[in-house]
């Protein structure tokens, strides 16, 4: 093992720490596009997402049928998909969410044993449909987008709350543009923290800035920024997201190159006042950080696809768990792709070995 894998397999034999996400929680039932049928049981799937746009535009004047073929049905969300590669890492992370009202709901089955599950009510559905080079997600947002953080606080006694928030040592919360009282859920995190000891640090996704307006996502920057201080601060986008972020706080779109977007990171991450900005496209991922300066890592795109919702936070969940040490950014960036990597090309969460073995194989690390 040459020096250079030898400090990732050191960092992930010692990993350690306490990680408490929330809120969401989704089944997703996902199905894939039929393009062509042979026969019963052989056919050819629509293979890029732009020919399913293309197929809607040329029939935008009448009525468009498809035929879904079932691929799963299986857990969704930033929680459960971000703790997936931290508790298949040997973390056990701690997931108040939604996974079911009366029982643990069959998609969540296998997160049972690895994490630490509270769960607060049934979850949201989605009905995903991949194809090679992307997804498209609907979603029944009603049960994330209705929970509240009084509903959260209900749920739980004094005494629980307080062991639920103590000895955090990265705290995350996700899907701001899904979740109608985020800003109600952050402030409620924090006030756990005015008599217990915060987390080293903190970590966001957003998720599609696009769905709310510029009003309510400046005055949740601004909401966060002040806190950072206290906390230091992780927003996590992606090559969508950053865009859209650029334009809504009004710096100049960057070009999505990994060897020149750190600038334009750099100057966002100082505008809204956060502690880390992290960006990751399928090609790279790049980071502006106070304390660590800006990087990148190439990432190869994946050819041999078989789960892409959930990639964008495997990302997170691999980033995470490099946070919990003293890994300079540029590592940190390496370890999130391979988790990444690994995840779309085999469903599920590395363990140390097999992260490893997946860092081996980058161009970059």
């Amino acid at each position: 093992m040459n020096s250079d894998i030898q400090k990732y397999a050191e960092y992930l034999n010692n990993l350690s720490g306490n990680v408490l996400l929330g809120c969401d929680g989704f089944v997703d039932e996902t199905y894939e596009i039929v393009e062509e049928r042979k026969s019963l049981t052989e056919f050819t799937a629509i293979e890029h997402l732009k020919q399913f746009g293309e197929l809607l535009v040329d029939r935008a004047d009448g009525g468009v049928g498809v035929e879904l073929v079932p691929k799963r049905r299986c857990e969704g969300g930033f929680g459960i998909n971000s703790g997936r590669i931290a508790a298949i890492l040997g973390l056990k992370p701690r997931l108040p969410g939604l996974y079911g009202k009366a029982n643990i709901d069959p998609a969540f089955a296998e997160f049972e044993a690895i994490c630490e599950l509270h769960s607060l009510g049934d979850p949201a559905l989605t009905i995903a449909i991949e194809f090679g080079d992307g997804k498209l997600l609907m979603t029944n947002l009603e049960a994330v987008s209705s929970l509240t953080w009084a509903d959260f606080e209900q749920h739980f006694s004094q005494e629980q709350l307080k062991e639920l928030f103590s000895d955090v040592d990265l705290l995350g919360l996700g899907y701001w543009s899904l979740t109608a009282d985020f800003d109600g859920f952050f402030q409620g995190f924090m006030k756990q923290y005015e008599t217990l000891t915060p987390p080293r640090r903190m970590f966001f996704d957003f998720a599609d800035i696009k769905k709310k307006s510029s009003e309510s996502f400046v005055k949740s920057l601004k909401l966060i920024e002040s806190y950072n201080s206290k906390i230091p601060m992780t927003f996590s986008l992606n090559e969508h997201e950053v865009l859209e972020l650029c334009s809504r706080i009004g710096i100049e779109r960057p070009e999505l190159n990994p060897a020149t977007i750190g600038a334009s990171l750099k100057i966002a991450r100082e505008k809204i006042g956060f502690d880390e900005l992290v960006v990751h496209t399928p090609e790279f991922a790049a980071a502006s950080s106070a304390a660590d300066g800006e990087a990148y890592a190439i990432q190869e795109r994946q050819t041999n696809v078989i789960r892409s919702a959930g990639a964008g936070d495997s990302f997170n969940g691999g980033y995470m768990c490099a946070s919990l040490g003293d890994l300079p950014i540029k590592e940190r960036l390496v370890m999130a792709n391979a988790a990444t990597a690994f995840f779309v090309t085999h469903a599920t969460g590395p363990t140390k070995e097999e992260l490893i073995a997946q860092i081996e194989k980058a161009s970059d690390k």
